[in-house]
This record gives C-alpha cells, structure tokens and sequence, in this order.
C-alpha cells in the first residue's frame, strides 16, 4: 500500500515522524466507509457513548503499537463506561476531553486522543477531524522567518502543517535565511504534524548522502524500517552552518522527532527544556458521530542506540527555561562565531552584537532619574525615555529603536555604542562605530514633558 493510499485511508500520519514514500510499512487502522459512519451530533446518548468506548476498545486491541497496553487501555476505559464516568457528558467536546484523558492513563501516550469536530461534513459524507484543515491559512506553520542582529538566522515552526504548497513555503524561508551565519529554528510551540515536513527540512542540513535517521517497528510489520534522510532537497542545503533548536514541553511528536534526530546526528545544539515525550507515530480513525480516534501504532527508535523518546522526551544540551532560550540561543551562535571567525573587522563587530546579546538575556539595572536626563533632540536625533525604556530615531518622525543597556549608562543599537556625556555643560551624544569611528552630537532641546 502506498502512503498516500494510507493517508487518504486513515486522514494522516500526524504528529508523528513520517516514512518515505517508496517504502512506506502499511498502516494498521483502515477507516470505514462513509456509509458506515454514523451521523454528526451536537448532543450524546448513552447509546453513542456506549458506540464510541466499543470502538475505541476494538480498535486498540486490534492496532495499538503493544497489544497487552491496548488492551489494557480499552478495558480501563469500559470499566469508567460501567461505573457511569461519562454519563452526564451529553456535550460531545467534554466527552472527548473526559476520554482522552482515560485514554492516557495506563501509560502516557500522548497520542491517544480522542477528537469531536463539528465541522461539515467532507465529500463522500464524511465528518470529523480534519487533520490537514486550514494549514494554508497558517502558512503550514512557518509563522517567523527573520535574521537577528549578527547576521543569525531565526525560523519559527508552530507546527509541521503538510498540505498543497508546504515545500515552497518551507524552500521559500529557507532561502530568505541562505546567506546568514548560523540558524535557529524555534519549536518551542510546536506540537507536532507531518513527519515528512520534519524529514524535508532536515534533510537541508544534511550532507547529500543519505543517513539512518530513526527506526520503525509495527506489530504488523516483523522487520523494522530504517528511514534516510533525502539524498536530494529543493532550495539551499547547509550541512555545515552551526544548528539550534529551541524546545520545550510544548515541542511534541514530529518536532520532537526532527530534534532527536538532529542531536543523535550532533549537527544541532538544542536549547531549552526536555521535550513532550511523544514518540510513536498515530493513526487517526473516524470514529462517527464527529469522533476521531487517534492511536499509537509504531515504536521509534534511533537506529545506532535504539533509544527513544516516548515518555522521556529530548533532554536539551543547554537547560534554559523555555521564554529564555531565543536570548540563549542567540548568545552561544555569536560566542561561537566570534571563536572561527578570523576577519578582524567581522570580530569586532561580533563583539559589539554580542555584548548587546548579553545585555537583553540578563537585562542591566538603569539609573532611571539619571537616564530620564539623557531624553530630548541631538541635531535631529531623537531619544526618548519612558517607563525604563529608552529609544533612539535617527531623524524625527523616524521608528525609533530600542537601545539596550550595558550598564555604567551605556548603550547598544546593533554593533553601535552610544554614551551620554556632559560636555562644557551640555548633554551630549556620543556614538561610536564597530569600525572604530565616532561622532558626537550636542542636545538641541531637552525631551518635552507629558
């Protein structure tokens, strides 16, 4: 059976790390036809709830990745049937929260899941969860492409969203990040989709021989399966460029697949907290009524160590808390540019980047009443102090710019310092240039008062 054949068959491989097409073991949940899915709901009889808990229990002693677990799962779940857990749940979304949360009981997997989606109904009569929907409209999950001070490039992932267009998008971003110095790809709200996504782009800071990547094992397959990363990407590959990962408990399953890979690899340094712990693949299973069945139905393991991850997650080389490792991330890139870089001009502008970077990671205390005397107007150049914060427009009218403080009254835009100093009575600005230049520039008029 071929994996698109399985995905039409089971709606996706989601949340999970993907398998290449040619070789693709074929997936052990088939869903019924239209005709034998019962109608969407908007209120729940016994009778319903009674359908779904018998076939969540068929289906996972049928299909799920360990046959005893599965079930084991299913009769904890008819046991919470008999004992009148679910009666008074005729709301369809409670009643899904109430059973996934059962459904994870016995072991933790994240990826037993129980879904309700209202949506209406696809072609063919079919209702449910749609794991593809609406991925354009959130741009497949790419939502930050950016290169932040020190030429470091910035990729945010809040998902891997695999529909019509996904490759472009993702080449498309890549590009944009073609000529940086060092990349950082931010999964930290990222819980999971498309393993294939996650294989793609990894595959773009791989060498072009392909290389084990993780094992899969079934219970319908008896040899495992070894996937490879891509012997040939569209758009730039940079099997040299220094690699972070930004992760955290909210990074699952297909993120955390594209980060285990890459640190087993050591091609990237991951920064942040220990991952969700998801680390099967799942099949989903349309359960009627609007329900969707999602289940366990590999083992994934790295192909050298037999690892995995399933329960313990991806522990970070660099333990920061999760809002704190971009800054992380950003200083260890320019720490370690700084070290290889031999261009003398290049260095002493790292420098600069670097001791703005350090400065926003563990912000420096401001002398407020003294820094408030450094506002007004220096020939057209515009600072403003306001609440703790001072910017800085080179023209009135301008965007004005953040300056980060350095302490002693100090302060950085990008590799530009700038001093306060008084001069023959006279606030005055001083800016002095990665390049070792400087130039000052007398206070017209003081900042207005509000």
């Amino acid at each position: 059976m071929s994996r698109s054949t399985c995905l039409t068959l089971v709606a996706a491989m989601l949340c999970a790390p993907a398998l290449h097409p040619q070789a693709a073991p074929p997936l052990v949940a088939a869903a019924p036809s239209s005709a034998a899915l019962p109608a969407l709901v908007t209120t729940l009889t016994a009778a319903i709830r009674t359908e779904l808990i018998q076939t969540a229990t068929t289906q996972l002693a049928q299909s799920y990745v360990d046959e005893k677990v599965g079930r084991d799962i299913g009769e904890l779940l008819k046991q919470q049937l008999q004992a009148g857990a679910y009666d008074r749940l005729d709301n369809p979304a409670q009643f899904a929260e109430a059973v996934t949360r059962d459904l994870q009981k016995t072991n933790g997997d994240l990826h037993l899941t129980l879904r309700y989606s209202p949506a209406p109904a696809a072609p063919g009569g079919q209702a449910g969860f749609d794991p593809f929907a609406g991925a354009r409209q959130q741009n497949f999950g790419i939502t930050r492409a950016e290169i932040l001070e020190g030429n470091i490039g910035y990729l945010e992932f809040t998902g891997f969203l695999q529909a019509s267009g996904w490759e472009e998008a993702l080449v498309d971003a890549l590009r944009f990040l073609g000529r940086t110095d060092a990349v950082i790809i931010d999964l930290r709200r990222n819980g999971g989709g498309s393993g294939h996504m996650g294989d793609f782009l990894l595959s773009h800071f791989l060498g072009a021989k392909p290389v084990p990547t993780v094992k899969i094992k079934s219970r319908q397959s008896p040899e495992p399966f070894v996937v490879q990363s891509m012997a040939e990407v569209p758009g730039p590959r940079r099997p040299e460029v220094p690699l972070y990962i930004l992760a955290s408990q909210g990074t699952g399953s297909a993120a955390e697949a594209f980060a285990f890979v890459l640190k087993n690899l050591r091609r990237a340094t991951v920064v942040g907290t220990r991952t969700a712990g998801a680390g099967h693949m799942v099949g989903f299973l349309p359960a009627g009524h609007g329900f969707t069945l999602g289940f366990s139905i590999t083992n994934v393991s790295d192909p050298r160590t037999g690892l995995q991850w399933e329960q313990v997650g991806v522990q970070p080389d660099i333990t920061v808390p999760a809002e704190r490792a971009l800054k992380e991330a950003h200083v260890t890139a320019l720490r370690r540019l700084l070290d290889t870089t031999p261009d003398p001009n290049r260095n002493r502008t790292l420098k600069r980047v670097l001791a703005m970077a350090e400065a926003r990671r563990q912000p420096q205390p401001i002398d407020e009443g003294k820094t408030a005397r450094c506002a007004g107007t220096y020939e057209g150049r515009v600072v403003t102090v306001s609440e703790g914060h001072v910017t800085y427009a080179r023209i009135a009218g301008a965007m004005p710019e953040e300056l980060i403080h350095l302490g002693s009254g100090q302060f950085a835009l990008g590799s530009t310092l700038l001093r306060f100093e008084e001069r023959e009575g006279k606030a005055t600005l001083l800016l002095e240039r990665a390049d070792g230049t400087s130039v000052s520039f007398p206070r017209s008029a003081p900042q207005p008062s509000h």
